[in-house]
């Protein structure tokens, strides 16, 4: 059983100021993440998997810039590869092999739902099956217990959704951070596994006033379970034959203005609800629950994003837990904590402390400098005696002399003037963007596409469906 890796790259509306949102900003693909693109560890995570073919879907505004960041990440690969012993020459020509799979395709869509249904009208695709990947997603689940799940799914089942539960020890007493989904699934303990029977978020349940459970479907399903705990992954593994069979089947409703309405995740769950809703025999969607002990999260807001940060800053402690002591023999050298990264590149002042920090290239760290807990992007400059806690500082800011700030986030480019203090701010670029008001999360989930259904409710949605055949 082969795949079709599909990585999809959004705009990550939720990082910023630091993605594209704003002008200053980086693409979402290419955010760093310990030093390094978040869209590498994805293609990591896709290497162990054997993928015959991975996509990144972009568009075609940060396509150059997301082809220019792959063919660095190939030479990389390649020259490790070929850099290897001569003994090594099987894992040498699987590397080969897996950088020649990957290329960067444009997707001209108004949303995620489009690219789900062009690779269902794929012509002849030598591939049946295929699976849909966030950019942004961190984890030691192995590929294959996925692939497993796929392969051991229901026969009924065209597709496999993967949810997960949040493990980070964030304050979110408002759910800004993690918008609340419910999660409507039957648990299927002969098969060890559960099927998606609905999904709402936050604003489905405003819309209504309450939590809709349909008629029909506590007819066919009376051990329904609703979970609040639920997140989507936004990973789906799929049959390309079922599911454009699906979509021949039903044509009114799945045309091109449904698609271009719509992300992923609603279409997925309106794949689930047919399987209750019609009064024949359809096709219905698994549900797999990723495991608590397994870490898994996606950086697709920045106080995830700094998590995901500290998870790997976590990793490098470890590591080097009881080994030779980093501290600096001469008392005026900068003192790099083991719980730090700083690029091979930068350059640290005198008596400069850095702890629990990610340091990005070129960066230029004057004297006396204090950083704790925050996150440094490339080529940024910080004046002396300066003073950071939880910040995240964009590429190419410069800090004044003497500067203090606590929980803020500094746009790039952004020059933050001598002797500043301020805590919890957002120090953004003078243009006519930062005029325009927008709410600090609007939701969790990737690409900045809204789930809500409130805005297109059709008959079948509202109605119970108990005698709607």
């Amino acid at each position: 059983m082969e795949f079709h890796a599909v990585i999809l790259c959004g705009p990550g509306k939720n990082l910023s100021p630091f993605s594209k949102v704003r002008a200053t900003g980086t693409y979402k693909p290419l955010l760093p993440l310990a030093l390094i693109p978040m869209f590498e560890y994805v293609l990591d995570w896709c290497e162990k998997a054997y993928f015959p073919k991975i996509t990144l879907a972009c568009s075609e505004e940060e396509h150059v810039a997301i082809e220019a960041a792959l063919q660095k990440y190939k030479d990389r690969k390649t020259a490790a590869a070929t850099s290897n012993d001569s003994d090594l020459t099987t894992d040498s020509d699987n590397t080969l092999q897996f950088t020649q799979s990957i290329q960067a395709t444009v997707f001209n869509t108004a949303s995620n739902g489009e690219i789900l249904q062009q690779l269902a009208q794929e012509p002849q695709s030598d591939l049946e099956h295929f699976v849909l990947l966030p950019c942004d997603f961190i984890t030691d689940l192995p590929a294959q217990v996925l692939i497993e799940a796929y392969r051991c799914r229901h026969d009924t089942d065209m597709g496999m959704l993967v949810s997960y539960r949040n493990q980070l020890e964030i304050e979110d007493k408002k759910n800004k951070i993690f918008p609340k989904k419910y999660t409507l699934y039957a648990e299927q303990a002969s098969l060890g596994q559960s099927q998606l029977l609905d999904y709402y978020t936050n604003e489905d349940i405003d819309y209504q006033k309450a939590l809709p459970v349909r008629t029909q479907l506590a007819w066919k399903h009376p051990n329904v379970t609703i979970s609040s705990r639920l997140f989507n992954g936004s990973i789906f593994f799929g049959e390309l034959q079922s599911i454009s069979a699906f979509f021949t089947k039903h044509s009114k409703k799945y045309t091109d203005a449904y698609f271009a309405a719509r992300p992923m995740m609603k279409i997925v769950r309106d794949f689930a609800r047919k399987s209750w809703q019609s009064r024949s025999a359809e096709s219905t969607v698994g549900l797999f629950i990723i495991p608590d002990e397994i870490p898994f999260m996606r950086a697709n807001n920045l106080p995830v994003y700094v998590e995901a940060n500290r998870h790997f800053l976590k990793l490098q402690a470890r590591e080097l837990a009881g080994g030779k002591s980093l501290a600096p023999k001469d008392k005026t050298m900068a003192n790099v904590g083991a719980d730090s990264i700083v690029a091979s590149d930068a350059v640290l002042g005198e008596r400069t402390n850095v702890k629990r920090s990610v340091v990005g290239a070129r960066c230029i760290i004057g004297k006396r400098v204090k950083l704790t807990g925050c996150i440094i992007q490339d080529d940024v400059t910080i004046g002396d005696d300066v003073q950071l806690e939880n910040t995240i500082v964009g590429h190419k800011a410069n800090i004044g002399n003497k500067s203090k700030l606590v929980s803020c986030n500094v746009e790039s480019t952004h020059e933050v003037p001598q002797g500043t203090n301020a805590k919890g701010d957002t120090l953004l670029c003078l243009s006519l963007e930062g005029l325009v008001d927008s709410d600090e999360f609007s939701s969790s989930e990737d690409d900045g596409d809204s789930e809500s259904s409130y805005d297109d409710y059709e008959a079948e949605d509202i109605d119970d469906g108990l005698f709607g055949y």
